[in-house]
């Protein structure tokens, strides 16, 4: 069966090599196909191998496009036969999912079992020789079908390759995918059967839900990298007319699958609207950054609406709103008191994180001075494009900054903060020039805004820190900028520091009442309970009651074994 398979392989018009690019018969759009299907992850694996993304989502209809024809580009995309034949090893993850299958979506037909034959033979024997691995992830019943052929019939030595991963999180288990760059259609397809991605050693809260809303580095407190990217894409090019900005919703799923993701510390998230782009992290070891974003295509990257609703996420999902339930009372005595509109001072009293008169935490001030107040300044600037005016941005943040018990007093809160944010973004920056702005008030230049949202100089500190449990006894900085201890407090109550220092063990708990203090003895006809604080007998007998043999047996000893359990 192999050599009838190896020959009508042969008997094919399958070409493994494209046309030349200059010629008349090469196809962009074939080329174009071919860089969404089979894609070359920025960082190798942990053997230091290559590592290629195949995505059967990319996968075109046959009624689209010519299967013969395409494939060579595909293959194209491989490392090159002189590579190969010098040693270059590498690895295949296929997410074999397919797209997600919505209302809308149409089931998308895949070429026949012989096709896949011809296929794989047609494959240079160093290409065949140099994968080491080949990771089936959301595998289908059609793909298992078709490893199994090859595992038993095509090739027997290519099952030790094959990797089988029901899910991101099994996929985890053998390689880091936060080093992967992963295809949305991935993240859809997995979250079809598992809700949440895990992976060893990298997931947990790291941008969202923080103790620390701005991770500290060398260089003072900096903004995470969830609002470094995502700002940094909004203020590119034409961006920022996009119309709805803030407003529009953004995807659910690709909001939340992004959420975790950045808690995951993914590397590799790219950002792409049109042809404007957010350039990828340069990583250590990374290659071909540039063009891995050139030739990603829009439907496999993250847009500008994402971008907006991931921004009032993080907003919304502070362990500490910027206007905390505590701080509404004397927000409203202070509003009470101040002339419609506030002065700029009045809005410096209440937004700079120096003032000592403002009802709001230092920190809440510290993220609206360093990032919300510009950023909607800069949106605003543009609100003949994209109808986004401070009325309308301060209407969509306000209910993201409150979060309170009382859902009434949370609304009535809103709309007062709704006014405040509205003055605040109006008065930010000076229109005349003088330096009587908002910002100036609060002692900020104006190109700091840029250099918070710029990425690290030190890839060191590019990503976040992961937040960890705090078991022992430890002194940080809150919210608020006060001193407070967090953790976990064993005390003992007794003891000197130097018996602590001495790890000695803290006292047992006490006994229950309904414990017996000791066993019964019984000795002739009188009943004895052994003193608790007495030595203790170095005789010890089984606590199960044992049926006497005989009554005169019984009768004629004198002393019955220990009897265990009950009380007198």
């Amino acid at each position: 069966m192999r050599a009838h398979l190896l020959h009508r392989a042969q008997a094919s018009n399958i070409s493994a090599v494209p046309p030349p690019a200059h010629s008349s018969d090469y196809s962009t759009d074939m080329a174009k196909a071919a860089e969404s299907i089979l894609y070359r992850s920025p960082l190798p694996s942990p053997s230091g191998h290559q590592v290629y993304i195949l995505d059967s989502a990319a996968l075109p209809d046959t009624s689209e496009v010519d299967y013969d024809s395409l494939l060579p580009y595909v293959l194209a995309r491989l490392p090159d036969e002189d590579d190969l034949v010098g040693g270059t090893a590498y690895e295949i993850i296929f997410f074999a999912g397919g797209a997600a299958e919505g209302a809308t979506s149409t089931k998308k037909s895949r070429p026949g079992w012989g096709w896949f034959i011809q296929a794989y033979h047609v494959l240079s024997r160093a290409m065949r020789k140099r994968i080491q691995k080949l990771y089936i992830v959301h595998e289908r019943t059609w793909v298992r079908v078709l490893a199994e052929m090859f595992s038993t019939v095509v090739s027997p030595k290519f099952r030790r390759k094959i990797v089988h991963a029901s899910s991101l999180s099994a996929l985890a288990l053998h390689i880091p995918i936060e080093n992967l760059l992963i295809p949305p259609s991935a993240y859809l397809q997995d979250r079809r059967w598992t809700p949440t991605i895990f992976s060893p050693y990298a997931s947990g809260p790291r941008a969202f839900q923080t103790r620390q809303p701005f991770p500290t580095g060398r260089s003072g407190r900096r903004l995470p990298r969830v609002l470094r990217e995502t700002t940094s894409f909004l203020m590119l090019a034409d961006n920022l007319h996009t119309e709805g900005l803030f407003r529009i919703p953004a995807h659910m799923r690709l909001k939340d699958i992004l959420r975790e993701a950045y808690d995951r510390g993914q590397k590799f998230i790219i950002w792409k609207e049109r042809d404007v782009a957010l350039p990828l992290p340069p990583y250590p070891g990374a290659v071909d950054l540039e063009a891995t974003i050139r030739q990603t295509d829009q439907t496999s990257a993250y847009g500008v609406h994402i971008a907006a609703g991931l921004i009032k996420a993080w907003y919304a999902d502070l362990r500490t709103p910027i206007v905390p339930p505590g701080s509404y009372s004397d927000l409203q005595r202070l509003v009470s008191g101040l002339p419609n509109p506030p002065s700029v001072q009045a809005l410096a009293d209440l937004f700079n994180p120096a003032s000592t008169w403002s009802p709001l935490p230092v920190i809440s001030r510290t993220i609206l001075v360093r990032h919300l107040l510009p950023l909607l300044h800069a949106v605003a600037r543009h609100s003949a494009d994209n109808k986004m005016t401070p009325v309308n941005l301060a209407t969509c943040f306000a209910p993201a900054m409150v979060r309170g018990p009382d859902q009434m007093a949370d609304v009535k809160m809103s709309a007062l903060v709704a006014g405040l944010l509205t003055q605040g973004i109006t008065a930010w920056d000076d229109k005349d020039g003088q330096g009587t702005g908002l910002r100036e008030a609060c002692g900020l230049h104006a190109d700091d805004f840029l250099r918070d949202i710029a990425p690290p100089t030190d890839m060191a500190e590019y990503e976040d820190p992961l937040e960890k449990a705090m078991i022992s006894v430890s002194s940080n900085v809150d919210q608020g900028g006060d001193r407070q201890q967090e953790g976990i407090v064993l005390v003992d109550g007794k003891g000197s520091g130097k018996e602590k220092e001495a790890n000695i063990p803290p006292p047992l708990p006490p006994r229950n009442s309904q414990t017996p203090l000791a066993p019964r003895v019984v000795v002739g006809d009188a009943v004895v309970r052994p003193s608790m604080s007495g030595p203790v007998s170095p005789v010890v007998a089984s606590p199960v009651r044992r049926k006497p043999v005989g009554s005169a047996s019984a009768s004629a000893s004198p002393v019955s074994p220990i009897e265990g359990g009950g009380s007198m």
